[in-house]
């Protein structure tokens, strides 16, 4: 099984950026063929006005930096 943590696409609304965070986990079995794919959303990140700000969809707490650590 792997586990990446990812960005999503990007939506421009008005003056703000929203970066989608996801999670998405495969499972690859014998002879490498695709078994399983989850893509799980976790959050996002809301940009503007030289702030940012992330919103949790998982239900965990979310944090900008902590967010961006994850997928860089």
């Amino acid at each position: 099984m792997i586990e990446i943590t990812g960005e999503g696409r990007e939506i421009i609304a008005g003056g703000r950026s929203i970066r989608t965070i996801v999670r998405a986990t495969v499972m690859i079995g014998p002879g490498g063929k695709l078994i399983s794919l989850r893509i799980m959303p976790l959050a996002l990140i809301v940009s503007g006005d030289d702030r940012q700000w992330a919103i949790s969809i998982d239900g965990e707490p979310a944090d900008v930096e902590l967010l961006l650590d994850m997928i860089s």
